[in-house]
């Protein structure tokens, strides 16, 4: 044998034993850490014994006899099974990934330590309830049991990370509330894109285009407009960075829910379903959890991070939730002095408040931020800013302050625990009050047929009535002068209809108050409309087939306007003749089977190139596409006229809606023909559209990807369908390109499917993304994805002999 044969053998077969024992290493740490269903264990931090049983899809039966014990079970069985991503959320919202990560997550912790939840939660601490931080305080003994006792049990990530966690306090369950109420907020982004766009186009064409925005609200613009767009890319690039470190890729954080009384349900009593839309994440965002809590029983679906049902039901009532879209936040364009100590108000200099933080990176120096506000807010501009901007004229440095809800006390956890506990209409619409942000439509149902709708929200009231774009700091005048009142809020009860849902959608008949422009187009809420008002009574069957339904209200009314357009038109292609035949005989459905659906989509896509890539450029352009119910409600406000937008700013030719819809057909089939073939019949949706729930470590070394991420798999829908799977229309960034095959890649979607019928009210029926277990290796890393993709559901039996059932593992927690 050659001695360069046996060298290479020898190589080859080093690499490959390096890797065998590699994998048994890693096999065995994570095996380690798989969760423990059954036992007996010990703690002076509770009151009385709790039981815990576990069913064949790792929902914990939690039986106690008090609220502090069943917040410590589930404060341990949080910790068991999803530490690492509750773990990763505290250290976003403190401010301190870099201690972990090192330089490459500075960015996030600056933003975070600047807008300042932390602080704001431990300045505002004594004003929460006492039974707010009671049960907290049990949450946290839960947690930190749990830590103590699995220090060599933990979760592989912390050992290839190098670190421990730390332990668990009330603040980093309210810091988790917090940071969920900022993955909602999209004024961050609109305020900016919106003056920029005017910036750049003036105040009317700019309100061609921008949907539900009142050409006088786009009036109240500051003065040195052109700095904000510049000014601002910091601290939106650092926004956009966390998110996709996150990859919470989507942007219409949507939801569906709905009602229906016991007239119109085949039960006789009313039912009611709910699946928020989420970015999707490995592990779910929700765990699963059934409570007996002495003669109470209460279940659905928990925050981990955080004790008690988020949505869900008790022996009483039930509830569901969607995102009331409430404009919590508002940006101000200031004028800083030289010294950086002053800012300007109503011609006079005030004072900024300045405070020094350290922030402390792995394998790094420490790095010293200097954070400052006015009495609005933080000074955002100053996140990770590179490049300072001197106006020579004033002496002033110009700045961008934000007043954000988030950062006023609100006591969201004493309204869940209320919510939790209520037992009529009454009760559930009190204990809403107490809670402020993310604002949600509240639906409501209960044992004794009633149905109703809260919204709840604490929402701003500005002398100028609403916030579209940057408003001018200098001013008093712009800043916000109250709040609605509590007893203003908008609910219903029994309707005549029969029925109530919401779609973060404009629902509301009459709107005394100004709540947001940022409304989700309304094809859901439509969509789910027309479904209960087609027959006299549904049943769980119906709603099942309801939330899985894909059918576009939105291309109903896209589509025709594309036949139109080739009205009279001499048709010689063979693809474009079979694809406007398709459009003729569509019923409008995105089923992953249809190749209709594939050619809509790619056109849609062209559409908006088409019409406005030419004006903006590449960075306006995806900046416009960043939140897509904009240009969603764009492309229909803009297709209802004839607007200067349709003409080539390039060439200066002047073209009509009908020739833009033309161009975009026929670059759509180009597209597809060059990507997918010439053959229609391979051009199926679900080829290009699919979905892939991805873990944190993502990314980071390939072979493992395929395991500890969950896909890809085809999927139907799209971001107007009631099961919504939105992908984005903005460019991806380079940073994402290792994470997605195409544009079309489904990014966000139902985090979970939730439905009960009060006729059955031992039964619920439930879906999440993935499973309960954040451990790979765990047979609930993913065991309901495959039901998730499907539209099917575990149906929870939560009976009081489904508590003792021979089938469940059980776990004693005693009192010491």
């Amino acid at each position: 044998m050659p001695n360069w044969l046996r060298i290479k053998i020898g190589m080859v077969s080093t690499i490959i034993i390096v890797f065998v024992i590699a994998g048994i290493i890693f096999f065995k740490m994570l095996k380690k850490s798989l969760p423990e269903y059954e036992g007996i264990i010990e703690t002076e931090k509770i009151q009385n014994d709790i039981f815990i049983y576990t069913d064949s899809i790792g929902i914990p039966y939690i039986e106690a006899q008090n609220d502090n014990d069943v917040a410590f079970a589930l404060g341990y069985l949080h910790a068991r099974d999803r530490l690492f991503s509750m773990d990763l959320y505290r250290r976003a919202g403190e401010g301190r990934l870099s201690e972990i990560f090192g330089k490459r997550t500075l960015r996030f912790d600056e933003l975070f330590r600047t807008i300042g939840i932390s602080r704001t939660i431990k300045t505002n601490l004594n004003n929460y309830d006492k039974t707010t931080l009671s049960l907290l305080k049990s949450y946290s003994y839960g947690v930190n049991y749990f830590i103590k006792n699995h220090q060599s049990k933990l979760p592989i990530e912390f050992d290839l990370l190098g670190y421990y966690p730390e332990p668990w306090t009330e603040i980093h369950s309210l810091l988790i509330i917090r940071m969920m109420a900022w993955e909602l907020n999209l004024n961050w982004w609109a305020d900016f894109v919106y003056t920029e766009l005017i910036e750049k186009f003036g105040i009317e064409k700019a309100a061609e285009i921008l949907p539900d925005v009142p050409q006088k609200d786009l009036n109240n613009i500051p003065e040195n407009l052109k700095s904000v767009s510049e000014i601002a890319q910091s601290f939106i690039q650092s926004n956009l960075l966390y998110k996709q470190f996150f990859g919470l890729e989507g942007t219409q954080i949507g939801s569906n829910n709905w009602v229906v009384d016991g007239k119109k349900s085949t039960s006789g009593k009313p039912i009611i379903a709910n699946d928020p839309h989420l970015p999707y994440s490995v592990p779910s965002k929700w765990y699963l959890a059934v409570i007996k809590n002495n003669n109470e029983t209460l279940a659905g679906v928990t925050l981990p991070g955080v004790p008690g049902i988020v949505i869900g039901k008790n022996k009483n009532i039930a509830w569901a939730l969607t995102n009331l879209m409430n404009d919590e936040t508002d940006f101000y364009l200031e004028k800083i002095d030289s010294s950086k100590k002053f800012y300007y108000l109503d011609n006079e200099w005030k004072a900024l408040q300045t405070i020094k933080d350290t922030i402390l990176i792995k394998n790094s120096k420490p790095k010293i931020i200097q954070i400052k506000s006015t009495h609005r807010g933080p000074i955002i501009s100053d996140v990770h800013q590179m490049t300072f901007f001197y106006n020579e004229n004033e002496k002033v440095f110009p700045a961008i302050s934000m007043r954000w809800l988030g950062l006023e006390f609100s006591d969201e956890m004493l309204a869940f625990y209320r919510i939790n506990k209520a037992k009529n209409f009454q009760e559930f619409k009190e204990a809403i009050t107490h809670f402020s942000i993310p604002g949600q439509n509240f639906l409501y149902a209960d044992k004794n047929g009633n149905i109703g709708y809260v919204a709840g929200a604490k929402i701003p009231i500005r002398a100028n009535s609403s916030s579209s774009i940057i408003s001018d700091g200098t001013k008093s005048s712009n800043d916000w002068i109250g709040f609605v009142p509590k007893n203003e809020m908008t609910f219903y009860l029994n309707p005549s209809s029969g029925f109530l849902a919401t779609a973060n959608s404009n629902h509301f008949d009459k709107l005394n108050y100004y709540i947001t422009h940022l409304w989700e187009p309304s094809s859901r809420f439509e969509r789910i409309n027309e479904l209960l008002k087609q027959k006299e009574k549904h049943s769980v069957e119906d709603f099942k087939n309801y939330q899985f339904d894909q059918t576009s209200k939105y291309a109903e009314q896209i589509v025709p306007q594309i036949i139109s357009a080739f009205n009279g038109i001499k048709i010689k292609d063979k693809n474009l003749k079979i694809a406007l035949e398709l459009f003729d005989n569509w019923d409008f459905k995105m089923d992953a089977y249809s190749q209709t659906a594939s050619i809509y989509q790619v056109f849609i896509n062209q559409l908006l190139k088409n019409i406005f890539y030419d004006e903006m450029g590449d960075d306006l352009y995806n900046k416009f596409l960043f939140v897509a119910n904009v240009p969603y409600r764009s492309l229909l406000k803009i297709l209802g006229s004839e607007s200067k937008w349709f003409n080539d700013v390039k060439s200066g030719k002047n073209y009509d809606k009908n020739y833009i819809i033309r161009k975009s057909l026929s670059d759509a089939l180009t597209f597809l023909e060059s990507n997918y073939g010439k053959d229609i019949k391979f051009w199926q949706w679900g080829r290009i559209h699919k979905v892939l729930f991805k873990h944190p470590f993502s990314g980071a070394f390939k072979p493992v990807d395929k395991i500890i991420n969950i896909g890809p798999f085809e999927v139907g829908g799209d971001g107007t369908t009631i099961f919504n799977t939105e992908y984005s229309f903005a460019k991806k960034p380079k940073i994402l390109s290792q994470f997605f095959n195409n544009q079309f890649d489904n990014v966000l979607g139902p985090s979970m499917r939730f439905i009960f019928d009060f006729g059955t009210a031992d039964k619920f029926f439930i879906v999440l993304t993935s499973g309960q277990s954040g451990n790979v290796f765990s047979k609930h890393y993913k065991d309901m994805t495959y039901l998730w993709l499907k539209g099917k559901y575990f149906r929870v039996d939560v009976s009081d002999e489904s508590f003792s059932s021979k089938n469940k593992m059980k776990l004693i927690i005693k009192k010491k």
